[in-house]
């Protein structure tokens, strides 16, 4: 029975050992693969340490250094809790808005759970040890329900948000929940499997989660790396629409005669439009939020001479200093414009504000035209429906970015960009 334990808990630590090898060479560094990586490590560490505890008991050395082991296990096991569930709200939070207490709710759960197994020795509330053998306290049952808890929290949270996820991710991350909740049940009725079966039952959830999301991602971001070059092209000139090159153009022809000097300035106006487009279509790199502002600034300025009064426009630029992908902001105001505020009979406003946080760059735009787009419709930019798929995929794979839409029928939409400030962009 050691053997088979010691050595189980053993190969689980390896195999655990060399995930985490290959996830600090491999994956990018963001909030969600750091918290894959102090999970990989704390469930190495925790394996490691039961092996140690079982080796112990088996051999009667049930004393000080036992009951450190046990309590530094348990620990490790509260905080892969804890950290799971921020990976879930870092998961979610790229797919649906998700308030972020939800990535802290497990926080003061396990907290309470360490402190438990900390004071036990003294209190034998948890555990205690009698004539050199570990028993159980009569709030054991209530310190795996605690972690249990939050485990649960995430399989529900999961579950609500089940359409925003690729079937084998839901798969995956519902295994890291199930497994362990299963794991506990059975310990409940089989007290003297102890911990190996829950931790181990962690260790086989987290290679799912590795498997069949990480590697998966990998494989998805080299290939969509690969779409994006190809896409590039016919993306960037699709901003520039045959409808619009026309009204703007026509409408430039009626100022000519009528006030010469503004078709003079909306001359100058389009002919930046255009270039700001050819110099996006030649740019792989990130680019200065002010030069796609001047490019939205040309965009809208147009945009007036057609829409005239149904179309007000208001800027509230608090940030500038950080780059973004080329043409990110400019297809979602043009959507705005056509889709939001172009549709409504009475017309209406686009507002475009950036702001700085400690953590982030955001831009918002929001306008109060007719509303009522989702994700599952797709029915928002009205044409093939790659605009806003593209800027979001952008958005990741250059500057690990997001796009959220908040839109309501008969409000309006609001389109938030996020950009983190520890990145390349």
């Amino acid at each position: 029975m050691l053997v088979a334990k010691v050595g189980s808990e053993t190969l689980g630590a390896a195999v655990v050992l060399v995930l985490l090898v290959g996830a600090v060479t491999t994956f990018r560094r963001d909030k969600k693969n750091h918290c894959l990586l102090m999970i990989l490590f704390a469930n190495f560490m925790m394996l490691i340490l039961d092996a140690f505890t079982w080796w112990l008991e088996y051999n009667g050395k049930v004393e000080t250094m036992y009951v450190i082991l046990t309590i530094s296990s348990v620990s490790l096991m509260y905080f892969i809790v804890a950290v799971f569930n921020y990976y879930i709200y870092c998961y979610l939070s790229e797919k649906v808005h998700i308030p972020l207490w939800v990535g802290y709710f497990g926080v003061p759960f396990c907290l309470l759970g360490v402190i438990m197994w900390v004071i036990s020795p003294f209190t034998g509330q948890v555990f205690y040890i009698a004539n050199g053998e570990y028993i159980h306290g009569p709030m054991y049952m209530f310190s795996q329900m605690l972690g249990a808890s939050v485990i649960f929290f995430d399989f529900v949270l999961t579950v609500i948000h089940r359409n925003n996820l690729e079937f084998m991710d839901s798969i995956a991350v519902l295994s890291y929940m199930v497994l362990p909740l299963i794991a506990v049940v059975i310990t409940i009725n089989i007290p003297e499997i102890g911990s190996v079966l829950i931790y181990l039952s962690v260790t086989i959830s987290i290679l799912m989660v590795y498997t069949f999301i990480h590697v998966q991602q990998n494989m998805e971001l080299r290939e969509k790396e690969n779409a994006l070059t190809q896409e590039r092209l016919s993306i960037m000139m699709s901003q520039i629409q045959p409808h619009f090159l026309y009204n703007s153009l026509n409408a430039i022809y009626y100022l000519c005669t009528k006030d010469p000097a503004m078709a003079q300035q909306a001359i100058g106006e389009f002919s930046d439009y255009l270039r700001g487009n050819l110099d996006s279509l030649r740019t792989k790199e990130p680019v200065p939020f002010e030069k796609e502002l001047d490019h939205i600034r040309n965009y809208l300025a147009l945009e007036k001479m057609r829409y005239d009064e149904d179309l007000n426009i208001v800027y509230d630029i608090q940030a500038k200093n950080f780059k973004l992908p080329a043409l990110t902001v400019q297809p979602i105001v043009e959507n705005a414009v056509k889709y939001g505020v172009g549709k409504s009979p009475d017309g209406g406003t686009v507002t475009i504000s950036s702001r700085e946080y400690d953590e982030r760059y955001e831009i918002i735009v929001d306008d109060d035209g007719v509303g009522g787009y989702t994700e599952a419709k797709r029915q928002y930019d009205g044409r093939s429906h790659i605009g806003i798929q593209n800027v979001r995929e952008r958005l990741k794979l250059q500057c690990d970015g997001s796009l959220i839409i908040e839109s309501e029928a008969g409000i309006g939409t609001k389109v938030t960009i996020t950009i983190p400030k520890d990145t390349k962009g």
